[in-house]
């Protein structure tokens, strides 16, 4: 019954917009891309929305995403604008709120709306937005209200970056897929550098990050995506002793327990930035020589910024969310129950073996392999 009145909804909604099927001969003049939430998941659209701006170079290109991950997109010279909400709204489902995002969509009398995702009730929220051509992707009947349906396929083996290009690829984009995007100034390098770094180490001094925290976002709390922070300390003092490093430990306010578990272990070779904003993470991890982390946000900005990588993978696949870049080098449990976490809600586990069968050896491994391939070889 729900899939009937949903099928009922979708044909009205399709039927009030002043568009459907394929675009018409002309540019649409005002774009909105929609990706509401995920640090890691917006930079994997950052693809897509450059092979939009190729396809409509003269249009106004705006992108709906929440404030948690807002920021990637500063200086993104593909967008125009940037439409920020409270991501309590979609998750706490604030109905004031929601119709506050609705009428100001409205006013801005968008054309397409790019929906990169396979949530029915955003796509809903973009219909009730009066966009009149609505591209974007099902998943079991979630794209009911959508003028144009992609299939989305999170449970397979392909990197979710390229099932997203098929939006633009619809739209006529046949180029070779473009590289992700995230600019950082040298303003805000340099202040990052200055506050966070200068006071402990030297200009030039090897830096290697360690992240030991992540898994979270607006809609998900999934630690079992952490590998135990002892291991990665031990991971950080072999490396710092043998390439004379210095060591970042990045984390976030969630993080704090396994931030403090990595430094307690390297107290002379540990710089612990506190209170860094998304921009600074950013500007910190471009100064390293090497990140070494959980499957989280740190993964995708050292993709962009083409920094060496090393991640842990358990619940999660490498192939379908890491990034297809030569700088990331994957560490992926064997146990049979991996992976049992596609791009949709976490099933939970209260015993992520995946993770702690994962051996410091292995991940020191891909450490030395990536920093011998960018030069520092020992």
């Amino acid at each position: 019954m729900n899939r009937f009145i949903g099928e009922v909804l979708g044909g009205f909604l399709r039927f009030a917009g002043r568009w459907t099927g394929r675009m018409g001969p002309r540019e649409p003049e005002r774009i909105l891309v929609v990706k509401t939430h995920a640090i890691g998941d917006l930079l994997m659209v950052t693809p897509s929305i450059a092979a939009l701006r190729r396809l409509f170079a003269e249009s106004y290109l705006a992108v709906l995403t929440g404030r948690w991950s807002a920021d990637v997109l500063l200086g993104n010279p593909d967008v125009d604008e940037v439409i920020k909400f409270p991501d309590e709204l979609l998750f706490r489902h604030s109905v004031v709120g929601l119709l506050w995002l609705v009428k100001r969509l409205r006013a801005q009398r968008f054309d397409l709306a790019a929906i990169f995702q396979a949530s029915g009730a955003v796509q809903v929220l973009i219909a009730l937005a009066g966009v009149p051509v609505r591209i974007g992707f099902d998943m079991n009947g979630s794209g009911f209200s959508l003028t144009r349906r992609l299939p989305w396929s999170p449970n397979s083996d392909r990197f979710i970056g390229d099932n997203y290009l098929d939006l633009p690829r619809e739209l006529g984009f046949s180029d070779v897929a473009p590289a992700s995007v995230l600019v950082l100034s040298e303003r805000e390098r340099e202040a990052a550098f200055e506050r966070y770094v200068e006071p402990f180490a030297n200009r030039g001094e090897m830096l290697i990050a360690i992240c030991p925290g992540g898994g979270r976002n607006p809609r998900d709390k999934v630690s079992a995506k952490r590998w135990p922070a002892d291991r990665f300390a031990e991971v950080a003092l072999k490396l710092a002793q043998e390439f004379r490093a210095r060591v970042l430990v990045l984390g976030g306010a969630d993080d704090e327990a396994a931030v403090s578990a990595v430094m307690d272990r390297i107290p002379f070779k540990g710089i612990r930035p506190e209170r860094i904003t998304l921009r600074e993470l950013a500007c910190l991890i471009s100064f390293c020589s090497l990140v070494v982390t959980n499957d989280s946000a740190p993964v995708h900005i050292a993709a962009a910024l083409k920094v060496p990588c090393v991640a842990v993978y358990g619940p999660t696949n490498p192939l379908a969310v890491g990034p297809p870049v030569d700088t990331h080098y994957v560490v992926k449990s064997e146990v049979e129950c991996s992976p049992c976490y596609s791009n949709e809600r976490f099933p939970g586990c209260d015993n992520p073996i995946c993770m702690k069968e994962i051996a410091v050896e292995a991940v020191l491994n891909q450490a030395l392999s990536a920093l011998r391939a960018r030069g520092n070889g020992i």
